[in-house]
């Protein structure tokens, strides 16, 4: 099953955000994140955090449609994004994609693209996407498909990435190791229909950008 969490980060084409929500099993808004959902023309199925940062006429309108609310304290030990994915786990999801989940907040966005790598660790499909970036994360193989996005970058997350090959790219690789920080995997081209990246040991992050 498909969730899509929607958090109050940037997020200016909604369109992106109406062909998603009509794509998943479940729409899960992440307290201010119903705003987007809303104006996207979407009604959600569940509103999660301490309804802090929600507007008054959004929280209203849900209110009147009988949307689930979940409320947390102010005070807590996880941010409202990290308790919607805690949710839609419980849930049985095994796909999740995270919609206003980066922004001006480079706290919050460095942290949510962390949880990527925790839910790689739970065996959950994750994918993180805003107005410029779809975001996803490796530690063995991925297949892209070309599409408006003209790079793709390649960043080792937690350590050197060993035995690295990629397939269907402008800069093909075999078994080629990246070091950790190193910007060697950054700002390659999709030029086939399909993209193969293939990991013998690490864990990448894979961004594909617009611009």
């Amino acid at each position: 099953m498909k969730a899509l969490i929607v958090s109050s980060g940037n997020m200016e084409n909604l369109n992106i955000i109406k062909r998603l929500c009509e794509d998943v099993d479940l729409v899960v808004c992440a307290d201010g994140g119903a705003d987007l959902v809303v104006k996207a023309d979407c009604i959600p199925g569940i509103v999660i955090g301490d309804l802090d940062s929600i507007e008054k006429n959004t929280l209203n309108r849900l209110k009147g449609y009988k949307v689930k609310f979940i409320k947390f304290p102010t005070k807590k030990d996880k941010t409202d994004t990290e308790l919607a994915i805690d949710y839609v786990i419980g849930e049985g999801f095994n796909e999740i994609v995270l919609v206003g989940v980066t922004g001006t907040r480079l706290d919050h966005t460095l942290a949510n693209i962390f949880l990527l790598y925790s839910l790689l660790q739970k065996g959950v499909k994750a994918t993180i996407i805003d107005d410029h970036n779809e975001i996803l994360i490796t530690k063995d193989e991925l297949v892209l498909y070309k599409d408006e996005k003209k790079y793709v970058s390649i960043i080792p997350f937690k350590g050197d990435l060993l035995g690295v090959t990629l397939k269907g790219f402008e800069y093909e690789v075999e078994k080629k190791n990246i070091k950790f920080s190193s910007t060697l995997g950054i700002s390659n081209i999709l030029i086939s229909d399909t993209g193969v990246i293939k990991v013998e040991d690490g864990v990448c992050l894979v961004i594909k950008s617009i611009d």
